[in-house]
This record gives C-alpha cells, structure tokens and sequence, in this order.
C-alpha cells in the first residue's frame, strides 16, 4: 500500500505529461475503493461509501486551492454545499425513526437543488469567455440525470440571460436568438424561469423602500415588458413570477411596497408575484434548517404574510409546488408535510393547485422520468384512514388528472405559463380548448 501511495502520488503530479495516460490515478484509486467495499456487509457500505463521499469533496477542495478558486467567495459557498450534503445523506441514512431521516432528505434536496442551480457553470464545466450555445447547453443538462437535469436547466436560464444583460444586451432575445431548428426540445419552463430572476436581480437593484411610486411602477413596468419580450409565446408567466422569489429572499422589505403596486401595472402581475413569494419561502435561509419545524414555518408564512385572500393562494400555491418538486424523488416527505399540516391549511385549494402545476411543469421539463409514476402510485399506509383520503383527494387523484387531461391541452394551447400562479387549471383547459377550436373554424 506504501508503494501505492508513492505511484499515485507521482502519477497525480505527473498528469501533465503527454507520456502519462489521462485518468491513470482516478481509475487506480477507484478500483481500491471498490474493492474494499466488497468486502462490506450493508450496513458498514453505508457508512462508508457516505465518508468516501465525504473524502473526495475534500479532495476536490484540496486541488482547487491550487488553482484559488476555492478561496473565492463563490467557491467557498460551493465547498459548503458539498460537504453539507454530504452530512445530510449520512445524517438521512443512520438517523432513528422514518420522520428524522425524511425531514434530513428534504434538507439534502434542498441543498441539492439549490447547488445545481447556483453552480451550473461549475456542474456543466461551462469554458469561461467561450460562446456556448442553448441547445447545446440543455443537451448537457440531460446527461446529469433527470432529477438534476431540472434545477441545472433553470440554473442555465439565469446564466445565459445574465451573461446576455451583463453585456449590455438587454434587447436581445436571449431564447428567442436561437434559430428555430436549434432551440431547446425541452425545459422551456425551467429556462425562462431562471431568465426571470436573472432580469428581476437585476432590476430590483435600481429601486429601494425610499424610491417614489413612480419609479418603482416605473421599473415594475420595465420588468414586465422585458419578460414578454424576451419569452416563448405562452412562457411570460414562468418569467414574471421570478419577481416575488427575488424580492422575498433578497428584499423582503420591499414585498408591501411592490404589492401596492403591481395591479396599477399589470392585473395578472399580483398573482404571478405571491407565486414567486411562496416559492421564496420554501426556499428562505430561515427555512433550510432541518429542525423538524421548517415546514411548520414556512406554511406560517405563506399564510399570514399576504395581506389578501389571492396573496395567500398564490403564496401557499408557490410553496407546494416548490416543496413538491424538489422531493419528488420522495413522495413521502409530501405526505408528511399533509400528515402534520394538512388540518391548518386555510386554503385547501391552493394545496391541489400547487401539487397539480407543479406535475406539470416537471413532466414539461424531463423526456422520460420515474418520479411522477412513483408519486402517482403512492399510497400511505392504510392503516391510517384520514391521511391515506387526503392523499387521494389533494395529491395522487388531482396529480393524475392534471397529467392526463390538462398538461396536453394546455401545452397544445401554449399556455403552460400561466400555471406559475393560482387559477383554476381546468377553467385553463376549457379556455386552451375553445381557442383551438376556434381557430380550426377560422382556418376551415
């Protein structure tokens, strides 16, 4: 093992020559690694492919301090998110009792999540300075996997507007640019909204509590008009409803003010906003702590904060879409949230409405995918009556018909963005219909 070590150590220095096969050390240490978890029965592989993990994220940290790009700001917070993960599935794995290791897998999908998001050039290997184009992009995404591929793509929807604003670029169409034959196949909802934050990061900046009513209609007028010019027909919702995620998490202060607003600039802008604004909860800082408490809170929010009724619709909408999507590899962490919570919802509705949009967007989004099968063959545990009726009535029942009745119509229609905010979706289908068959006797 000594001789090993002093060949791989060689070899690791070693990479840079033409002389030296390309991976000889990953592959080396990879085959070790197996071969010692051989000879593990189940329990111990466990632990220990959690701290061979572990292990090569400190690895990685080691090799980027060569290079310095793990003491930037940026690549600190990457390193964070690594090791956190990490903690979270040993923590999910060995904690006692079902509900501590769902409220620690929910703390890793956030993580994961968030990270796939926030570092998609990082994931993507993305070549600085170099031109990349969309398509291309997306194709990448598909290689990380169904789940990751979703948070990547919209991850690179705000990359690829923010590189577009950054250089001043504003009027160019950023998913529009792209000829018709090379644009993205898929993840159209996801890509605008990750444009939609970039643009409300953006903007959001210009305005502060003291600024006039003018100007912040101003600048809310200016959000709207660069999110329906720069989306696919039937996307500028996916767009708008990125403002309440941005002005939530990174200026709360501004939420009331914003509210007083937005009818006098656009009267569909309120609902996509209080969307965002509950998805932003789902996601706060505040409520990343797996104390067992974070659902508990943020359903508090996404109630009292909104000052109206269609405030907490959307809020509460925003928030089980969010809470769905990123668990829906674990259709259990859903069903705990309706056990513990499921009698304080003060807007049933806007629970069915948030699983149902939420379905829809994910199957909008990835080609071929397990996760909604599993989620609409959940069943809980029979034994308990009242949660195995709520979970047919609020999720597996309105899941299936969300799927196959209202995602064909709506998309055929191109309205899939406007389900970024409360409405009744079969009141959509019914409206995408008549304007299909409208236009069929006009065309006849």
């Amino acid at each position: 093992m000594s001789l090993f070590g002093a060949q791989q150590l060689a070899n690791t220095f070693l990479q840079g020559r033409s002389e030296q096969p390309a991976g000889k050390t990953t592959a080396a240490f990879e085959r070790i690694t197996r071969a010692t978890e051989g000879q593990f029965d189940d329990a111990t592989k466990v632990a220990f492919r959690t701290g061979d993990q572990l292990q090569r994220v400190i690895v990685d940290f080691m090799y980027s301090l060569l290079t310095l790009e793990a003491v930037t700001p940026r690549g600190m917070m990457k390193t964070a998110f690594d090791m956190m993960q990490q903690s979270a599935e040993a923590v999910s794995r060995f904690a006692p009792g079902r509900e501590n290791r769902l409220v620690w897998q929910e703390f890793k999908n956030k993580l994961q999540a968030f990270e796939l998001f926030e570092h998609v050039d990082s994931v993507l290997q993305l070549p600085r300075q170099a031109e990349v184009r969309l398509p291309e992009l997306v194709r990448m995404t598909e290689a990380l996997g169904s789940y990751s591929s979703v948070w990547a793509t919209e991850g690179l929807g705000h990359y690829f507007a923010e590189t577009f604003l950054e250089q001043g670029a504003s009027g160019r169409n950023p998913l529009k640019s792209e000829r018709a034959d090379e644009r993205p196949a898929r993840g159209l909802a996801a890509l605008h909204a990750g444009m939609g934050l970039a643009i409300a990061e953006r903007l959001m900046k210009s305005i502060e509590p003291r600024s006039s009513a003018s100007e912040i209609r101003r600048v809310l007028k200016q959000f709207v008009a660069l999110c329906q010019d720069n989306s696919r027909e039937g996307y500028a919702g996916a767009t708008c409803e990125a403002l309440g995620l941005i002005t939530r998490n990174l200026h709360p202060q501004m939420v009331p003010i914003l509210d007083r607003q937005l009818p006098d600039v656009d009267e569909d802008l309120p609902g996509y906003f209080w969307h965002g604004v509950g998805r932003a909860i789902y996601f706060a800082p505040t409520n990343f702590l797996p104390d067992g408490h974070s659902l508990r809170r943020c359903l508090q929010a996404a109630q009292q904060e909104p000052p109206h009724e269609l405030g907490r619709r959307n809020a509460l909408a925003g928030l089980v879409w969010a809470l769905t999507l990123v668990n829906i590899r674990q259709p259990e962490i859903l069903e705990l949230f309706l056990k513990q919570h499921g009698e304080q919802l003060s807007e049933p509705e806007a629970f069915v409405n948030g699983v149902s949009s939420a379905v829809m967007i994910w199957r909008d989004s990835v080609r071929v995918d397990p996760y909604l099968d599993a989620l609409c063959r959940h069943r809980p545990d029979p034994s308990d009556a009242i949660l195995a009726e709520s979970w047919e009535q609020s999720v597996r029942r309105p899941a299936i018909e969300a799927l196959q009745d209202i995602y064909p119509v709506v998309t055929a229609g191109r309205h899939l963005g406007e389900v970024f905010r409360y409405l009744d979706l079969h009141e959509l289908a019914r409206q995408a219909d008549r304007e299909a068959q409208a236009g069929e006797s006009s065309y006849t």
